[in-house]
């Protein structure tokens, strides 16, 4: 018998086949497949806990009245992490898992209080059957949370019990470096907002909604001459909380756009800034949402931009290239990517895709020889290309370049003038790393 689970007041029984519950109905409140460092942690389901099925009947360490149904299942790649699954309530809860290799798990106080938690030190891959009871109490229901974590039990609503933000812990979506001048810019982060600690109970006045205990992101920012815009953006209602390089907090609910919140920061410090997208409401769940860190303004300005604007300074940089310049191919390292759907933006000749930002990535002076011209771009992600040709028009591709995913677009007899180049991602997303080439030899692929 595992020492750690009987130290947490858990149990593992071996049921024999009349006492089991029915593992292979549907669940109450349906399945979840997750890998190990699964985000966002914990994964929580509302729930009403209760049944009529005495769990005694599994075994002398089991409590508590159950469903017959599962409540829950956990379809779980387990990786080097512990698993915690535990349950949060007014009432006093009881746990009963169905793990992955067919064990029967109990528990009753193993979380703070009286809530229930069962930690697999080990845990197995495979399904695991979940049921959330009440302790002498049968046939009555009350609402509950499920929580499924590798970082702990789940406790007043949060990990760790503290019911706070801790900005020690990893970003639940990464982290970045930027200086200011960056570019693109915005730069924009795909999110879930939301999670079980109600920021109001976490000793911070002036703030609201609920988030997740560890930051969603963190930023290291080398300041300059700018100011930094730190907003967010979904079809939900939801709040920003940042941890500044002093420690302070600085939370806001709508001040970008609709129910969009923004924070602006005027001479900002250098140093780490700690984010956090919340809901204003716990009933939202975890919504999706976009994070747009920036220098010119808040991200609902952007996202709701209308074109590609090419008389906007070019992200990259500019030059002017003759027929027959040297070396061929002139190449460029871009991020590709930005927040304007180009299908929105414009009628090319022929099929426009991506996501890209308003001004362009790249500005070609052409002097046009004899040869064709051939712009593409090369990354390990799937990218498009826009270029408008100096007559105007909008020329588009995605896949029509070297490679499997990289786009190219080709010039016979090119004018001159201008070509504003854009590199953009199929679907929206982080910006990623690419490579422009302009050739009158061919498409690269740059491997």
């Amino acid at each position: 018998m595992n020492r750690m689970l009987l130290a947490l007041g858990a149990a593992v029984v071996a049921a024999s086949p009349a006492a089991a519950q029915t593992i292979s109905v549907q669940p109450h409140y349906g399945s979840i497949t997750l890998d190990s460092g699964f985000l966002p942690d914990p994964h929580t389901v509302n729930l009403q806990a209760g049944g009529n099925q005495d769990a005694g009947r599994l075994g002398d360490a089991c409590w508590g009245y159950i469903s017959d149904a599962p409540d829950y299942n956990l379809y779980y790649t387990a990786g080097a992490l512990p698993l915690y699954i535990s349950a949060t309530s007014d009432s006093d809860t009881v746990l009963v898992i169905n793990d992955a290799a067919g064990n029967w798990h109990c528990n009753d106080d193993a979380a703070e209080s009286l809530n229930s938690g069962i930690q697999f030190d080990r845990p197995s891959s495979g399904l695991y059957n979940i049921w959330v009871g009440r302790f002498g109490v049968q046939g009555e229901f009350v609402p509950a949370q499920l929580h499924i974590s590798e970082l702990g039990f789940a406790m007043n609503g949060s990990l760790g019990g503290g019911g706070a933000l801790d900005y020690s812990l990893p970003a639940n979506f990464g982290e970045r470096q930027l200086s200011a001048g960056f570019i693109p810019d915005p730069v924009n982060v795909e999110i879930l907002a939301g999670g079980n600690v109600d920021v109001r109970e976490a000793d911070m006045p002036g703030c609201w909604g609920y988030a997740s205990s560890a930051p969603d992101y963190e930023l290291t920012y080398t300041a300059g001459g700018f100011d930094l815009y730190l907003s967010a953006t979904s079809n939900r209602d939801t709040v920003l909380i940042v941890n500044d390089p002093s420690g302070n907090w600085i939370c806001n609910d709508d001040g970008a756009e609709g129910l969009n919140p923004g924070i602006q920061i005027s001479d900002p410090q250098s140093g780490v800034y700690d984010i956090w997208v919340g809901t204003y409401s716990q009933q939202d769940d975890f919504p999706p949402a976009m994070l747009h860190i920036s220098e010119l303004g808040f991200g609902g300005d952007f996202s709701s931009a209308t074109g590609l604007d090419t008389a906007l300074p070019a992200n990259y940089g500019a030059t002017a290239l003759n027929g027959g310049f040297i070396p061929d191919p002139h190449t460029v390292d871009i991020y590709a990517g930005g927040d304007i759907s180009v299908s929105d933006s414009v009628n090319g000749s022929g099929t426009c895709r991506g996501y890209v930002t308003a001004a362009p990535d790249y500005e070609l002076d052409f002097t046009a020889g004899s040869l064709d011209l051939f712009i593409s771009a090369a990354s390990s992600s799937d990218t498009t290309i826009v270029v408008n040709a100096p007559d105007g028009s909008w020329w588009c591709d995605d896949d029509g370049g070297e490679g499997s995913f990289n786009p190219g677009v080709q010039f016979s007899n090119p004018q001159s003038g201008i070509y504003d180049i854009w590199v953009g991602t199929y679907s929206r997303r982080d910006p990623v790393p690419a490579r422009l080439n302009i050739s009158e030899i061919g498409f690269f692929d740059n491997d």
